[in-house]
């Protein structure tokens, strides 16, 4: 059945091309994060030859209260999508880049085999799932949280598709919302589908790589799939 409603736990303008040409079309989509996020001081000047950044949300409320960035340092980040983020508002070019956004385990592995026995300082959110720091030794890596997630009270109109884009804003959904029996539930890579698997919500597909050009690609086929069913 093709979905008259879709839920993404994204605002409008970080939902890829497909759901807009899909809300365009007439379908109804609801687009907005479930979360907000306000900044943490944390000390300046931390010594270190690489900076891992998550998102790229840990990435400008590092950016932005950091007065001190060395010249030698090294970036290293988790997805392409993050990478091209910082390209354009930072102007940062990143060393490492995980492949495989979707599956951070696997990711992390891949970075602590690049990164050797350098220093790492992780900025990072005090909901971190600390996926990638994990696996660094401990006399290796500097973590410090730059900033806090709140979720925002929101009931959502059911819903046919629902796309969670992170544990905290399924997290969020779920604090004043149900999912409906029948609804598809696609979910932002492995730690968001654990996330939900944990609540006992079926997913029926995960971004591996996490970016937009997946999801994208994924919609048009599912939407199409659909379509030709309802054909039939």
């Amino acid at each position: 059945m093709i979905p008259h409603r879709i839920f993404i736990s994204r605002p409008i303008q970080e939902v890829g091309k497909t759901l807009q040409v899909f809300a365009s079309n007439g379908g109804e989509l609801i687009s907005e994060s479930l979360v907000n996020f306000e900044p943490i001081s944390f000390d300046k000047n931390l010594a270190c030859e690489v900076i891992f950044f998550s998102s790229i949300r840990a990435a400008a409320y590092y950016l932005n209260q950091e007065p001190t960035i060395p010249l030698k340092l090294q970036y290293a980040c988790a997805g392409q999508e993050t990478a091209e983020k910082l390209k354009n508002q930072f102007q940062i070019s990143c060393d490492f880049i995980a492949a495989n956004a979707g599956n951070p385990n696997e990711s992390a592995q891949t970075f602590k085999k690049w990164l050797g026995k350098r220093h790492v300082l992780f900025p990072k959110s005090e909901q971190s799932l600390n996926t990638y720091s994990s696996v660094i030794p401990i006399n290796q890596k500097t973590e410090i949280v730059v900033y806090r997630t709140t979720s925002i009270s929101k009931s959502i109109s059911p819903c046919d598709l629902y796309i969670f884009s992170s544990p905290s804003n399924a997290k969020a959904f779920l604090e004043h919302n149900q999912l409906p029996n029948e609804a598809n539930c696609l979910a932002w890579g492995s730690s968001t589908t654990a996330f939900l698997t944990s609540q006992d919500i079926p997913v029926f597909h995960h971004l591996q790589t996490g970016t937009l050009q997946e999801l994208d690609q994924f919609l048009t086929n599912f939407l199409e799939l659909n379509s030709d069913s309802d054909e039939i």
